[in-house]
């Protein structure tokens, strides 16, 4: 064989070596997206609710990611959007410092509990967990309950507890409530239930078919340490009321003394999972479905109160809250 032919062999094997060389993980963008795909096709619990084609969202954005062509922030803004089509408020992708999340707080009235305030005759306590005072001429007792964070600190709830049993009424402001713990608002609520309860049904996606779920389970309320109090309770509600807040909401709707002012609640009950890449980047997918008593979804659509009211913008510069004063006329 002349020298020739032996250097297009050569060659030939070169290419032939080169293709068949391992791709370098943190170079392999396909097989980002491939994964993240299918994270979400074999997770995610709200395809059928929210009328999701997860195959058309495949087959429209895998021809835009080709490894040597496109970039890590192609990529990312490519994910993100899919992430964020999906129009869950549990979800995420973070990419580095990109992260990419659907919020539509801003379409919805503020209806803040920010004038709450101008309505105490007496604050007792007023933390980034809880604001606890008396309402201005009467002996009904005013909540908020801020966050559900669990490393928040809740003590002061046991001064609540223990003095209710002397007042005439309780208004739960839950306005503005991002979630956390549901723990946390149960240990509340079966302090005032004197029998059990079911508040909730949810069940956990558990195979690769999208609709594939396990049998619904009963969430319930039960007396531990209740207080003897039978006064009425109004619990005050906005869009932004979330995730285990809206579980929050569920408990109280079963006692039999609560009537609920505001607006619906914001609609987002996804319990999620935590992903990570092997480069570092992370999302998070619903896992599972819940619904009322009543077997009524609550994402996308949220609890309803049972008067609703909404703040203007006239009403909030001028210190006043509609919601509010509608609880206290309700009560007197």
């Amino acid at each position: 064989m002349d020298l020739t032919k032996r250097l297009i062999v050569l060659f030939i094997l070169l290419v032939a070596c080169k293709g068949n060389e391992p791709v370098d993980p943190t170079n392999d963008l396909e097989g980002y997206f491939e994964q993240v795909w299918s994270d979400f096709d074999e997770t995610y619990s709200y395809f059928e609710l929210k009328g999701i084609d997860w195959d058309s969202v495949y087959a429209l954005n895998r021809p835009k990611v080709v490894n040597g062509q496109t970039t890590s922030n192609e990529l990312a803004d490519i994910i993100g959007e899919m992430v964020v089509s999906l129009k869950d408020l549990h979800l995420y992708f973070k990419a580095g410092n990109n992260v990419y999340r659907f919020q539509n707080r801003d379409q919805f009235a503020s209806n803040s509990p920010t004038n709450a305030p101008n309505y105490l005759s007496s604050t007792a306590f007023n933390t980034n967990t809880v604001q606890y005072g008396d309402i201005q001429n009467s002996n009904i007792a005013y909540l908020q309950i801020k966050t559900l964070n669990k490393n928040s600190d809740f003590s002061p709830l046991e001064t609540v507890l223990s003095e209710l049993p002397g007042k005439d009424g309780l208004i739960l402001d839950l306005r503005d409530n991002g979630g956390g713990s549901d723990g946390i608002a149960r240990n509340f609520v079966n302090r005032l239930t004197l029998e059990e309860r079911t508040h909730e049904f949810y069940r956990f996606r558990n195979g690769p078919g999208r609709n594939d779920f396990g049998s619904w389970k009963e969430a319930k309320i039960k007396p531990d340490n209740p207080i003897d109090f039978d006064k009425p309770i109004v619990v005050l509600t906005n869009r932004g009321v979330v995730s285990s807040t809206e579980s929050f909401v569920t408990m109280m709707r079963v006692l039999p003394n609560t009537t609920f002012i505001g607006d619906t609640t914001r609609g987002s009950t996804g319990n999620p999972k935590l992903f990570t890449l092997s480069n570092g980047w992370e999302y998070n997918i619903s896992r599972w479905q819940a619904v009322t008593p009543e077997f009524e979804y609550i994402e996308d659509r949220g609890i309803a109160p049972d008067i609703a009211i909404n703040n203007t913008d006239e009403t909030m510069s001028e210190g006043r809250d509609l919601i509010l004063e509608k609880a206290i006329e309700l009560m007197q």
